[in-house]
């Protein structure tokens, strides 16, 4: 039965039609929109009606950069060592220690969420912290990040890491001053361990999790970044079941941390659930704890980053899936991995032309943390979509200010330079990269740009609450190359959809968060109800 929706606000994100009166649904898809009079005209008799009373009618949010089997696990199976459940060192051993009572010995125990700027001892948890969770388990903690982890002793003696271990190429094996393992292995090296991979029913359990919690948050559609071969089978899985609950676009990845191996190119995949054509690459580490490639050193570290390729390697790596008509996602924060990631796409670019096949392929660049205003002159000359994460301001906002040389401050996720740089930006969360993935929370962030103690970071860089939320929605549909289908209130595109409280347009920046999601749709079909 058709559904028309009336007697509210109604933000298309439809620049040819911008708002309208009525909203008619039929077979999972929009039919109609625009006056009620001519809405309920072609809605004809027997139409099911929603009241919006007063209500704020939007597209679905789409979360373009969120790793959902990693949000999954962390809310069914892993330890939450974040800063409201484990607010110290002492808490978080703690987490871990009553999570290993109701384990054998033996049994890998992993968890995530520290950030060592927030925790009061101000440092990294070590192995012997977490050696005093348990002995007889291997441990490893993930940092908020997701671009470093800490493992106890049992997890460094049966990955064989020792003090003769060498650093792996694009990682860092941290060491104390005798030149013995800490227990934090940077970037690349997170891989020397060799943590199993979960059974296939707990990620199942856990991409059904994070779908229902993002559907509380009214997302109806995102982008998963990281997937092996594992995630891409298990997914195809849950899509023939018809169990997916929101629309997922996957990034497998080529190269996984740990070792040199490439993983082959995936299978082109599209349905209505599930898009496969993209591609992910990792350039560098993370800014929030001073692994993003910069090419200044950072505070209080002295270092300047990793890069995890060499450039020749990550350009024969990208141009073979470019060939193949593939999407790629490349993961760039600091400008040095940005002139090296930039110039790739440009290269691609120059042997494209004169040779049989798509050269309007549109690739991505993940965070584009620190660009300055040639990289992003070049990005919009290769039409290169910008994914980036306000929402990364209240939530490491206060990393940034401790880690990052004063002069890269006003760059730090330029926003406002990079739409006037003629860019599509489609905004993000990296969920569990942050602890509140909520769309209207990076809306407010995209427009206030202040961390959580309220300290202003490149206000300059500000954009206004409509070209956050187009960046949630519309941008990106684009970014998954699938604007025909979702990213606004349009004729022909999916009744994916979410009912505000009140109107994120019309409400003062500091006030977002008392919106509440009352309901969200997908396909025309109710999935969440507040």
């Amino acid at each position: 039965m058709a559904l028309l929706i009336v007697n509210g606000v109604i933000h298309t994100m439809d620049a040819a039609a911008p708002a309208a009166e009525a909203v008619l649904v039929e077979n999972a898809r929009i039919r109609a929109v625009g006056a009620r009079v001519e809405v309920e005209a072609a809605a004809g008799r027997g139409v099911r009606r929603l009241d919006l009373g007063g209500r704020t009618l939007l597209p679905g949010f789409n979360d373009a950069h969120v790793h959902l089997w990693k949000l999954g696990l962390l809310l069914t199976r892993q330890v939450d060592a974040r800063k409201q459940t484990a607010p110290d060192i002492p808490a978080i051993v703690a987490r871990f220690r009553e999570k290993a009572r109701g384990l054998a010995p033996g049994v890998w125990i992993t968890g995530r969420g520290y950030n060592e700027a927030d925790l009061p001892e101000g440092r990294h948890p070590t192995r012997h912290d977490l050696d005093a969770a348990s002995p007889d388990h291997p441990i490893a903690l993930t940092r908020t990040c997701g671009h470093m982890i800490v493992a106890n002793s049992r997890a460094l003696e049966w990955a064989g890491i020792t003090a003769a271990t060498p650093d792996p190429p694009g990682g860092v094996i941290a060491r104390d001053e005798s030149g013995q393992p800490t227990g934090l292995l940077q970037e690349t090296a997170m891989g020397l361990l060799n943590i199993p991979d979960p059974a296939e029913v707990d990620l199942e359990d856990a991409i059904l999790a994070a779908q229902r919690h993002q559907l509380a948050l009214g997302i109806t559609s995102a982008t998963d970044p990281l997937l092996t071969p594992l995630h891409v089978r298990v997914y195809r899985a849950l899509d023939a079941a018809g169990k997916l609950r929101a629309r997922v676009n996957g990034m497998p990845i080529r190269r996984p941390d740990g070792g040199t191996e490439t993983l082959p190119l995936p299978e082109r995949f599209l349905s209505d659930w599930l898009r496969i054509d993209t591609v992910k690459f990792f350039a560098d580490g993370g800014l929030s704890g001073a692994t993003a490639a910069i090419s200044r050193p950072y505070n209080i570290t002295g270092g300047r980053g990793v890069l995890r390729f060499e450039t020749a390697e990550l350009l024969e790596l990208a141009w073979e899936a470019h060939a193949a008509g593939f999407r790629i996602g490349t993961h760039a924060i600091g400008d040095v991995a940005l002139e090296q990631v930039i110039s790739v796409y440009e290269e691609l670019r120059r042997r494209q032309l004169g040779m049989p096949g798509d050269s309007a392929l549109r690739h991505r660049i993940e965070h584009l943390g620190l660009p300055d205003a040639d990289h992003l002159r070049r990005c919009a000359a290769l039409q290169i979509i910008a994914v980036p994460q306000t929402v990364f301001l209240p939530a490491l906002g206060r990393s940034f200010r401790r880690y990052l040389p004063d002069e890269f401050l006003p760059r730090c996720y330029p926003v406002r330079a990079m739409l006037d740089a003629g860019l599509t930006v489609a905004l993000s969360s990296d969920a569990p990269v942050v602890p509140d993935d909520n769309p209207l929370l990076g809306i407010k962030a995209a427009a206030d740009r202040r961390d959580d103690a309220g300290f202003p970071i490149a206000p300059e860089q500000a954009i206004t609450p409509y070209e956050a939320l187009y960046a949630y929605t519309m941008g990106g549909a684009i970014a998954a190359g699938d604007q025909a289908n979702r990213g606004s209130i349009s004729p022909g595109k999916w009744a994916d959809l979410v009912i505000l409280s009140g109107d994120p347009l019309q409400t003062p920046p500091e006030s977002l968060l008392d919106l509440r999601v009352e309901q969200t749709f997908v396909g025309g079909e109710p999935v969440y109800s507040a």
